[in-house]
């Protein structure tokens, strides 16, 4: 083997020997910087998931706000809280009723709602209602006393006045029979729908109205309830309305009930949330000029509060098709 030879062997295991050692500290280099940048990658993830879960939270507790204010009649939420996880977490809200002209709050049941990353509600807790059969007349007609399953008391019912009921039921006629001092709900159903102003100058003025039903029900609909005589429950996914001025301790956003109820249902409609119901309540009041403004809003029912004196002012108003009872309080 010549020189050359020798030289050429020399320099083929010097090159791989260097190769090897480059190889060997490129491995170790990338390594580093792996334990280095994968903590730093996976920490930005966290914050950015961490965030994205945060900013849904409160996305969705403003949409079951404002769904609460338009579709619970006389519920109001006093404080909201969120379970938050990586990918999505859950909503519980407190709510309470206000009873008569001292605004007196009644603890009502916990609403729980689970979403999702994106801030999608998957998830929106209804509790169910205890039902008892009442009298004969009104188990025929489909007219089922419930109460509340979280706190016992009863649940209120309306009457829809497109509706011709065999019975209706008047708790208006019972209030006599309580005590002084106890605090009365009572559920009011109109004998037709009603102009806001017109109504409310109808009403007596000692009496405290906490909540309107707004008529949001199609033809459709209406009919499908004639055939069972249908009462529209308090907890019903149909029913809306929206919160009266005279109702507190919550301040009011703006001076008009009617104008609140127009601007949630507007705010509501550009939310990924109820997106369905807002649909219907929206398709069933906008007028021939395909917008909704405060002369489509028709009031059929009302929730009334007070002691049982206040609200025996309602004995004998020919608008009132009938009332049933709902919280019944004996508490100062």
């Amino acid at each position: 083997m010549n020189k050359e030879q020798n030289n050429f062997l020399f320099d083929e295991k010097q090159t791989k020997k260097i190769m090897r050692k480059a190889k060997f500290w490129s491995t170790i280099k990338i390594i580093g910087i792996s334990i280095i940048v994968t903590p730093i990658v996976l920490v930005a993830v966290w914050y950015n998931l961490r965030n994205l879960s945060l900013n849904s939270a409160v996305e969705v507790m403003d949409d079951i706000w404002f769904y609460n204010q338009i579709s619970s009649p006389n519920v109001q939420i006093s404080k909201q809280m969120f379970d938050d996880n990586l990918f999505g977490g859950k909503i519980k809200a407190t709510t309470y009723k206000v009873l008569g002209d001292k605004n007196r709050p009644y603890i009502w049941e916990p609403l729980e709602s689970d979403y999702n990353l994106f801030g999608t509600i998957s998830h929106d807790y209804i509790s169910d209602t205890i039902q008892i059969e009442g009298s004969e007349s009104l188990a025929e007609t489909n007219q089922i006393e419930s109460f509340n399953e979280y706190t016992g008391d009863r649940e209120m019912f309306f009457y829809h006045p497109k509706i011709s009921y065999d019975v209706y039921k008047d708790s208006i006629s019972e209030l006599n029979q309580l005590e002084e001092n106890t605090l009365v709900e009572l559920a009011i159903s109109f004998d037709n729908a009603y102009s806001f102003d017109d109504i409310k100058s109808k009403l007596p003025s000692n009496v405290q109205v906490d909540w309107w039903w707004v008529d949001t029900f199609t033809g459709e609909g209406l009919n499908f309830m004639k055939q069972s005589q249908g009462t529209i429950g308090a907890k019903s996914p149909f029913i809306y309305g929206f919160q009266s001025e005279q109702s507190k301790p919550k301040a009011r956003r703006s001076p008009s009930g009617v104008d609140t109820f127009i601007s949630n249902i507007e705010y509501l409609r550009g939310r990924k949330n109820f997106q369905w119901e807002i649909n219907q309540v929206y398709q069933s009041l906008i007028g021939k000029n395909g917008t909704l403004d405060s002369s489509d809003v028709k009031i059929i029912g009302a929730v009334v509060t007070g002691t049982p004196k206040q609200l025996e002012s309602l004995q004998g108003q020919t608008y009132i098709k009938a009332s049933t009872f709902g919280v019944i309080s004996n508490r100062k």
